[in-house]
């Protein structure tokens, strides 16, 4: 049973090659995310995704649920979109594009902050194995 603990307590930090290779992936994430640049690209893509989305018939999709729900599929306006449906969510690809590179950034910081700790995780690893009893009921 310790050893179940223990393995599941270490489970994320694996081999010290592997925390290694762990700690890099981080970093490198952290500077990805938080590159202004890359923000910026990523929050105009999604912007214009979100307008395409926004302009796609949706009786390919309403039509079988509201059959399914007993309605009858004929009902479903064959024009309707979400934009259509609630004007207000032409409002999303420039909350979007004002947002996402917040949370990147937020991203960025939290990568770089874990990236931090994993020499401290695995230290108190070390020490729960040590604290744990050899034998467990």
């Amino acid at each position: 049973m310790r050893r179940l603990i223990l393995a599941a307590a270490l489970l994320p930090f694996g081999a010290p090659a592997m925390a290694s290779e762990s700690e890099r992936d981080l970093d490198h994430m952290a500077r990805t995310m938080g590159d202004p640049a890359r923000q910026q690209a990523m929050a105009r893509a999604l912007g214009a995704m979100t307008e395409v989305l926004l302009d796609l018939p949706l009786a390919l999709i309403v039509g079988p649920l509201a059959e399914a729900a007993g309605e009858d599929p004929r009902r479903v306006d064959p024009d309707a979109t979400l934009r259509k449906m609630s004007p207000a969510a032409g409002e999303v690809p420039r909350q979007i594009e004002r947002q996402l590179p917040r949370a990147m950034g937020a991203a960025a910081g939290m990568s770089g902050a874990f990236a931090g700790l994993i020499p401290q995780l695995r230290e108190t690893a070390e020490r729960m194995r040590e604290a744990l009893p050899a034998e467990l009921p």
